[in-house]
Formats: structure tokens, sequence, C-alpha cells
């Protein structure tokens, strides 16, 4: 077994996602503008952004998908996926309430563009080959959340730890291996163009939908997934006696106060906001928003 994270981190790999993907979306005429942890150290909070313009969010969750030599079996019974050499596998927590597979979800549900993205290969040299040639998008699986839980549903397998099982054609979902739908990265990007157009629907009112489903995320929880809403967290910070999705409700509420008494508008506070919450689960926020045509003189 070859393990991607002895020579390539999540951040490299990401880095080269995203550019990719914010390389095709201007090809488009998309203006991009990525969530930085260093934004929120600027005086002045902004993203030059038109938040009136239609737009969304595309987020991206980048995994490095460990390069395997044989397909592991727990039960014996169920066949292997057909998969051709090499391939790879990443893991999932679907039951994680409020982690990154629930926020994804929910997020994909309000509007947003969602994504895992894992690479089809298993050394630095490739990646660096790649990104010189700017094919790292090409040779990187895309699935969307909603096609992972399809794939649990069709084989009626409960919330939990689950595996995604991909050679260089085709991608499941395991324990009992499910083929899912993956995306074509520069067609993905080019129908995200298409229907932020088509939608017309101001970025402004997009991020708001999005951040309210952080409120709710826990309406997307299937019959067999049960979270304690009565846990309650112990005193420290002055919370204590709060169950823990008032203390989660209250720290998002805090952080949006205090990011609006110095951003350059409401609507930069709250992209800052999702940015930062985000951030946290190790999912990267880029803002899309259609550009205004030139004007010609």
């Amino acid at each position: 077994m070859i393990d991607l994270h002895e020579r390539l981190s999540e951040f490299s790999y990401g880095y080269g996602v995203t550019r990719e993907a914010e390389l095709l979306l201007a090809q488009c005429g998309i203006q991009t503008v990525p969530f930085l942890p260093s934004l929120i150290q600027e005086k002045s909070l902004g993203f030059d952004v038109a938040f009136n313009r239609p737009g969304t969010a595309l987020m991206l969750q980048f995994k490095l998908g460990q390069s395997l030599t044989r397909f592991h079996r727990p039960d014996k019974s169920v066949p292997p996926p057909p998969l051709v050499r090499p391939f790879w596998r990443f893991a999932v927590d679907t039951a994680e309430p409020d982690g990154q597979f629930e926020t994804l979800l929910k997020a994909e549900q309000d509007g947003a563009e969602v994504y895992y993205a894992a690479p089809r290969f298993s050394d630095w040299p490739q990646y660096a080959y790649f990104f010189e040639q700017s094919q790292v998008l090409d040779n990187s699986v895309l699935v969307r959340p909603s096609a992972i839980r399809q794939g649990l549903d069709d084989q009626g397998a409960i919330d939990g730890a689950h595996r995604i099982v991909y050679d260089r054609f085709t991608v499941h979902v395991c324990s009992t291996p499910r083929r899912i739908p993956e995306a074509d990265g520069e067609e993905a990007m080019t129908k995200l163009a298409g229907r932020i157009r088509e939608k017309k629907q101001p970025l402004g009112v997009a991020l708001e939908r999005i951040y309210t489903g952080f409120e709710d995320r826990a309406s997307i929880r299937r019959h067999d997934h049960v979270l304690d809403e009565a846990k309650f967290v112990e005193d420290g910070d002055g919370l204590g006696g709060r169950t823990a999705g008032d203390v989660a409700r209250f720290q998002r509420s805090d952080r949006l106060a205090r990011l609006r008494e110095r951003a350059q508008s409401p609507d930069d506070a709250l992209a800052a906001a999702i940015g930062i919450e985000l951030w946290t689960l190790g999912i990267q926020l880029v803002i899309a928003v259609d550009e205004p045509a030139a004007i010609k003189i």
C-alpha cells in the first residue's frame, strides 16, 4: 500500500484543484474568490465581488486516496467491485453530527456546488507534472455528497464510516460495493457557470440560504442516525448548561457579529463566516459570481 500523505499534502493537492477550477470558470466568464484564512486578519474585511450579481458557493472537500494493490473484503460473501489497477480509496463518515459529510450534503441541498475531490495518481512527480500541464483536475475524481448518500440508500447501508473506492474509470461506495456517478471537472465547471446564469439568483441570497442551512443540518439525518441533542457541555467559558447544539449556534452568531464590525458590508461578513466554518472542517470555499459583460464604447 502506498500512502500518498507521505509525499503530498491535502493543501498542495487542493491548491492545484482549486486553481484549475478557477481557471475553467474564468474561461466561462465567472469571477472566483477562494476563501483564505488570512482574509480574517485584514483590518477591513471584503471579498471584492458584487453580491447582487448571480452567483453561488463552490465547495471542495479534498481527499488523498490511498493507492491499493488488493481489495480487502470484511465480508467474503460480498463480491468485490470491478476495479482496474491502479485503484485508490478514501474514507467518509456519514454519521458525524455537523461533520464534513453532513455539512457538504446540506449545503448541496441548499444550492451550493459541492464535490469531494481525490487524485487518480499516487506520487509527487505525477502531481508536479499534472500541475505544470494544468491537468490535476483531469486526473481527479469528483463525487457529489448526494451521490454517496444515494449509493448508501441503494444498498440499505446505515450511516457511519464508509469507503469510496475508485480506479481510473469508475467510483464505488462500500461496504457492499455500489457504483456511483462522478463528474468531469471541465464539464462540471461549465455547467456551474450555466446554472449561475440560468438561475440568476444574487450571490448574497445564495450565501444567506447556505448559512441558514448550517442551523438545520439535522434535517438531512436519516432515521438510523440519532443525535443526543440533550447532551450538555461542561462549564468553563460561561456556556455550561447549554446543549452542544445551542453552543454551536451561539458561537456561529457571535462570530458573525464580530465579523460585521469590520466588514465592508453585511454580505462580506456573511461570506467570511461561511468560509471560516467550512475551513474548520477542512472544506475549501470558492465564491463564484457572474462577471458583468464588458461595456463597449
